[in-house]
This record gives C-alpha cells, sequence and structure tokens, in this order.
C-alpha cells in the first residue's frame, strides 16, 4: 500500500470509527448488492421477462403445428335422407410454405350434387399444396416465428437495462448511506471538542485566566455542534430507511436494517480499476450496450417485415395435387391408381399494387428512422461516456486537494492550540480554526460522494455495473 492510500484509510477510518461499537453490525458494500441482484422484486420482475419471451416464441411455433378438421353436415325431412356428409382431414404445415394433407369423406343421401358422389365406404385423399409465388420465401408463419426470435433477444437485453437501473440506484443509496455516516462522525468528533474546550474554558475562568465572555462563546459553539449533530442523525436515519427499500427476501418479505447495523468504511478506490480498465475498451463495450443492441433488434424485426412486404408483390400462385383412394371391400385402402387424383391450381393478384407499394415503403421509412435513433443513441451514450471520465478525473484532482487542505487545516488548529495554551491567543481564534478544520472535513466527504458517484454513473451507462459489483 502506497503512502497517501494508508493516510487516506487512515483519515476514513478516522471518520467512521466513532460509529462501529463492540455490538455493531457491518453491511459491506458487496454483500448488500449481492443481496439486492438476488432477492430485490425488480429481479424477479426481469426474470419474468424470459418466460414472456419463451410463450410468445411457443405462440409462434403454434403456426406449425398440425390441425385435425372434421365436418359432418346431414339433411333429413318427409322422410328422406336429403343428404349425409362427412369430411375429415388432418393438415400439416411445413417450414417451406408446403402444406402436407390427409383425410378422409364420406357421403350419402337422395339429393346429393352429382360432384359430391362418393363411393358407398367413403374415399380417402392426401395431398400435397405448394405456393409458386407469393409465400415461397417467406409467409406469416415463418415471419411470426423469426420476430418472436428477435423478441427473445430483446427481452434478455431489456433484463440487463432493469438490472443495471436496480443496482445503480441501490448503489448510490448505499453511498449516501455511508456519506451519512461519516457526516454524523464529524459532528460527533465537532461536538466532541466543543464539549472539551467547554469545560477548559469554565476552569480557566475560575482560575480568572480568561473572561466570563469566553465561556459564553464556547456555550454557543457547543449548541451550534449539538444542533449540527442532531441535523447529521436525522440525515443518517433517513439513508438508514432509504436502504431498506432494496432488502428483501426471495422478492416478497420486505427486510428492515437493524439499529445497530452500519456502513462499511468508504472505500476511496472503489470500482476505480474497473473503471480505468473499461474505459480502455470503451468501444467494445458500446458495441453491445443494450440500448444499441435493442435498436438492432428492432431494424432486424422491421427487416422481416419489409421481406413479408416484398412478398406481396408477388402473384399469389397455389398448386394442389391430391391422390384419391377408395375404401375397399375388405381392406381399409384400395390399390393405388395413378389417374386417380384431384388437382387444382389458385391464383390472384392485385393490379395496382397501391396497397403492397405502400406498406414496403412505409417499412422502408421506419427502418430508416430506426437507424437514426441508433447513431443519436450511440452518439449521446459516447458523449455521456466521455463527459464522465473526465468528471472522474477531475473529481479524483478535487479529491487529492482536498486531503491536502484538510492536512493543512487540521495543523493550524494544533498550532493554535498551542498557541492558546501559551495565552499567545483567543477562544475566537481557537474556535474559528476548528470551524475551518471541519468545514473542510465536510467537503472532503462531499468530494469523495462526487468521485464514486461519477464512477457508478460511467458503469450504469456503459451497462458494466452488474458486470463488476
Amino acid at each position: 500500500m502506497s503512502r497517501n492510500s494508508f493516510w487516506l484509510t487512515g483519515i476514513f477510518l478516522l471518520i467512521i470509527y466513532p460509529l462501529i461499537g463492540q455490538d455493531s453490525t457491518i453491511l459491506g458494500f458487496r454483500p448488500y448488492m449481492n443481496m439486492v441482484k438476488s432477492d430485490h422484486p425488480v429481479s424477479y420482475q426481469a426474470s419474468l421477462l424470459t418466460g414472456v419471451a419463451d410463450n410468445t416464441r411457443r405462440m409462434a411455433r403454434g403456426g406449425f403445428d398440425p390441425k385435425v378438421e372434421a365436418d359432418w353436415d346431414h339433411k333429413s325431412f318427409d322422410d328422406k335422407n336429403y343428404f349425409s356428409q362427412v369430411s375429415s382431414a388432418l393438415k400439416i404445415p411445413t417450414w417451406y410454405g408446403i402444406d402436407l394433407k390427409a383425410g378422409y369423406d364420406r357421403n350419402s343421401g337422395e339429393f346429393l350434387d352429382n360432384s359430391d358422389f362418393l363411393p358407398q365406404r367413403g374415399l380417402w385423399n392426401a395431398g400435397i399444396s405448394v405456393p409458386l409465388g407469393r409465400g415461397l420465401v417467406l409467409d406469416e408463419r415463418r415471419a411470426a416465428l423469426q420476430k418472436a426470435d428477435l423478441f427473445t433477444s430483446m427481452t434478455e437485453q431489456e433484463q440487463v437495462i432493469l438490472i443495471n437501473e436496480l443496482l445503480y440506484d441501490a448503489a448510490q443509496t448505499y453511498l449516501e448511506w455511508q456519506i451519512a455516516s461519516s457526516l454524523y462522525a464529524i459532528a460527533l468528533e465537532g461536538q466532541s471538542l466543543a464539549q472539551i474546550r467547554l469545560e477548559g474554558t469554565r476552569s480557566s475562568f475560575i482560575n480568572g485566566d480568561v473572561p466570563a465572555i469566553d465561556t459564553l462563546e464556547t456555550f454557543i459553539a457547543l449548541q451550534n455542534r449539538n444542533l449540527d449533530l442532531q441535523k447529521a442523525e436525522q440525515n443518517l436515519n433517513n439513508a438508514r430507511l432509504a436502504l431498506n427499500n432494496y432488502l428483501w427476501i426471495e422478492g416478497e418479505v420486505p427486510l428492515e436494517l437493524a439499529e445497530n447495523t452500519v456502513p462499511e468504511i468508504v472505500n476511496t478506490s472503489l470500482l476505480e480499476r474497473s473503471v480505468d480498465s473499461m474505459s480502455l475498451i470503451q468501444n467494445i463495450w458500446l458495441a453491445r450496450h443494450p440500448e444499441l443492441l435493442l435498436y438492432d433488434f428492432e431494424i432486424a424485426d422491421l427487416n422481416v417485415d419489409q421481406r413479408l412486404a416484398k412478398e406481396d408483390l408477388k402473384p399469389n400462385i397455389r398448386i394442389e395435387y391430391n391422390p384419391l383412394l377408395a375404401v375397399a371391400d375388405d381392406a381399409l385402402f384400395d390399390e393405388f391408381q395413378a389417374e386417380e387424383y384431384k388437382l387444382g391450381a389458385r391464383f390472384s393478384y392485385p393490379l395496382f399494387l397501391r396497397k403492397e407499394r405502400g406498406k414496403l415503403q412505409l417499412n422502408k421509412l421506419k427502418i430508416q428512422d430506426t437507424e437514426f435513433k441508433r447513431s443519436l443513441k450511440s452518439q449521446e451514450l459516447t458523449v455521456k461516456l466521455d463527459t464522465y471520465i473526465e468528471n472522474i478525473r477531475q473529481s479524483k484532482t478535487q479529491f487529492l486537494q482536498m486531503n491536502d487542505i484538510v492536512t493543512n487545516y487540521q495543523r493550524m488548529l494544533e498550532a493554535e492550540n498551542r498557541k492558546f495554551s501559551f495565552g499567545e491567543s483567543s477562544v475566537f481564534l481557537v474556535n474559528s480554526r476548528e470551524v475551518k478544520y471541519l468545514e473542510s472535513r465536510v467537503k472532503q466527504v462531499e468530494t469523495l460522494r462526487k468521485l464514486i458517484w461519477n464512477r457508478f454513473t460511467y458503469l450504469v451507462y456503459l451497462m458494466a455495473l452488474d458486470d463488476v459489483v
């Protein structure tokens, strides 16, 4: 450990030490963050997105499920069997737009249409339906499945965003608790110094060494320090209560911090190495940034719509071929005859294609709009990240300067106390030096808060906070 690191650790041990008694329990930063990640309701809420994605994909795969159909139509009137028609089929869609079909039909009755007459025992049919134009490359079923896969990837990135935002809020709340604890310790030290000075001034007044007004001045100083301590204690209690928002058991049972629970000592180098290393490969992290990937998946989703819209420009041609098999007297199937079949074709094509061309151009505009949004978001993230890197550098410089200022104020206070003991100073000057020293301590803590907060913010904008805590 370097001399500076050792000195800084010493200062913050002095800041927090008065708060840590024998009966105190320390809640460390990383154990706290692990509790948030594993048990906070938002973590469970984020995991629900996986179920949403899985069931969305299941619904899309349902477009390829085999389907059984049956139809029965019967008419009887005036003791006459007009007709009785039974039709059943099993349809099996395939990935390439080809549909397979097998079925059984049986008709009877006195008033059947000539085209509905079938062998007495019924007729089996099997066949295939093939698209030759629209739907050959892509159709609604395949498009739905591709979009469901993209939705699964999108939900994964949304999970990352939710967890990172949760961890950022939780980390910031813990930092505020640490800072409130440090400020309370400073206020406690100030109150203790004022109490000691008042007792010493009273003894000096009794001995005739100082005038009575000096005791009044030190008493006023103690009153102010007591007020500062009360405010610091209130802020500490509020910070502890705010932390309860992030403590849960399995996302259902909220927890509360015990009164004797204190935060760990403020780590001046918290996440420093992570920020330094990730800033060197910032572009690589940006390339896989969840917010940018969401735009990429949205563009891919629109490209699926675009390909489907291009399919609508093609004529709708579908060929159907169905071999026919009668039911034999002594067998389920009669002998297959190649000349016994049913063949059909369907054709349709809009003459002006205004709807189809409009849809195609609209999708193209949506893709361009999303690409512009992605470019803008990428630039915004780059500028923000660079800004926070600069803020981190400036905050670190300011923090080191504040350390020197605190040291110098402490030396001045010690020197003024020595002069006062020799009768060469006054209570007013000693109190002024003490106030400046305590104010510098407070500014030191505030500067540290800004430094660590900038590190948190940089990592959350980089979407890397979950990887380092």
